[in-house]
């Protein structure tokens, strides 16, 4: 399956206020979005954004609880407080090159 870009237009405003709270929590918009179609795929339903009167679920509550519902763990590794010489060097030495 290939990858494609997803254009969304919106108010620069309400780009960078949204971006900031997601650097907060430790995602960039692609992780977001990834989220939310993720989402739609599992639930069939676009329901979690619209609430059953049309309005904006954001206006509930009920978006915030769903967003941070889908929010998952971040991911670690070994590696994360390495250098990228450090990880050169423990991938060289598994392989018994160094």
């Amino acid at each position: 399956m290939g990858i494609t870009m997803a254009i969304a237009r919106m108010d620069a405003e309400k780009i960078e206020r949204g971006n900031r709270i997601l650097a907060r929590e430790g995602l960039t918009a692609s992780e977001a979005i990834n989220l939310m179609y993720d989402r739609l795929i599992a639930d069939q339903s676009a329901a979690f954004l619209i609430s059953g009167d049309e309005e904006p679920a954001l206006q509930t509550g009920a978006w915030q609880t769903n967003v941070v519902d889908s929010i998952s763990e971040p991911r670690t590794s070994r590696f994360d407080d390495m250098s990228r010489a450090e990880i050169k060097a423990d991938r060289l030495r598994s392989r018994g090159l160094l």
